[in-house]
């Protein structure tokens, strides 16, 4: 781990713990009973839920540009967001409990991402980025047109839905945590494998293929390790946007590097964004 690497990660915790020591309501004022319990049953988790999620969008956001050759691409561009939010409407509307909007948001997610893989696939057999973008920009038209009518249809229901659109780190717990980390980390180990990979297609698909890249089975194959652990982490806490194309474009403005790096230091500083945005968030107001 470089220097830069070290510091971010020094940062990361002592962000982590005056996160725990900051908020709405000041600690010396009640027993260290009630202390300890707001610290470890409801700052802790939303800490850490924010450190996860900032680092699953920043490192999908890293690959997406990569593989979508935009850098404008997040794991949102192929509309997995707005099946997952429809996700979330579908259990307001309907006889299913709400305890599963999160896996239904999970489900229809990563349905969207295949719909698009599938649909390309009948346009492209080599999956070209232009023709990813473009399918997914339609589908995710589509569901969100499938979305206003269910507000439509149901106003007095989809209260829940709107909150969940603006997105929320309030319902962290450690179950949800545990899930993602795991989920984050598996995927991250992953594309740091295929590192080279990456790298190698951003010479384009001729030059990759040419090096040995079997480029129409690798390029789906990492947008769906990608697209798993922010698809989770906004299942949980609802449409968190922009963090996964800022956060690789900075690192890359100040100094051009090959993914293996960027996907360390995306994974650290997008952590750090979401947790320190989200800290100044619940405190200021």
């Amino acid at each position: 781990m470089n220097k830069t690497n070290c510091i971010l990660v020094f940062l990361l915790i002592i962000s982590v713990v005056l996160s725990i020591f900051t908020g709405s309501v000041n600690l010396g004022d009640i027993n260290n009973m009630q202390a300890f319990t707001i610290m470890l049953d409801v700052r802790l988790p939303r800490a850490l839920m924010a450190v996860l999620t900032g680092a699953a969008l920043a490192m999908s956001g890293a690959v997406f540009q990569i593989i979508l050759k935009n850098p404008m691409a997040d794991s949102f561009t192929l509309g997995m967001a707005n099946g997952a939010v429809l996700g979330a409407a579908v259990t307001v509307v309907t006889v299913i409990p709400a305890a599963f909007a999160p896996v239904l948001s999970i489900v229809l997610g990563l349905a969207s991402l295949l719909a698009v893989l599938l649909i390309a696939r009948k346009l492209d057999l080599t999956y070209r980025p232009e023709t990813l973008i473009i399918t997914g920009i339609l589908l995710g038209a589509l569901l969100s047109g499938v979305l206003y009518i269910i507000i439509l249809l149901f106003p007095e229901d989809t209260a829940n839905i709107a909150r969940y659109m603006f997105g929320s780190l309030g319902g962290a717990d450690f179950s949800r945590i545990s899930v993602l980390l795991i989920l984050t980390s598996a995927a991250f180990i992953i594309l740091e494998r295929y590192g080279r990979v990456l790298d190698l297609l951003k010479l384009g698909d001729i030059r990759a293929h040419a090096l040995g890249v079997n480029v129409s089975v690798i390029r789906p194959a990492l947008l769906i390790t990608a697209s798993v652990p922010p698809l989770v982490a906004i299942s949980y806490t609802g449409i968190i946007a922009l963090v996964g194309i800022i956060i690789p474009q900075i690192i890359l403005y100040v100094k051009p590097m090959a993914f293996r790096p960027l996907l360390k230091r995306s994974v650290l500083i997008g952590g750090l964004y979401v947790l320190i945005i989200d800290t100044l968030g619940r405190t200021l107001i």
